[in-house]
């Protein structure tokens, strides 16, 4: 894609059509995700959080989150969770892009 930017009349119609898409759509976009999380085993948000605990607390808060089974676990939702949304949306944008294209 080129330098395509939504303006809030298009926004507020990719939600829509994110929120309407059918079960198989959205089914899709799990997969789609599932499939990327299975063969990239780095979550981008554990590093950010670990930069960010360095940067305002020092190493050893860090450390102890990179020893945190049950924070890792926690941001694998959130990434997974947030992945799957701009996925649905992605879809919306799309549907837009080629009425225009």
């Amino acid at each position: 894609m080129s330098r395509f930017t939504l303006n809030a009349r298009d926004k507020v119609r990719v939600l829509s059509i994110a929120a309407s898409l059918p079960d198989y759509d959205k089914q899709e976009v799990v997969k789609e995700v599932d499939g990327y999380l299975d063969t990239h085993h780095v979550n981008p948000l554990m590093m950010a959080a670990q930069n960010f605990l360095q940067q305002y607390y020092g190493g050893a808060a860090a450390q102890m989150l990179d020893s945190d089974d049950d924070a890792h676990i926690e941001l694998d939702k959130v990434l997974r969770e947030l992945m799957v949304t701009a996925g649905e949306r992605m879809r919306g944008v799309n549907v837009i892009y080629n009425e225009v294209a």
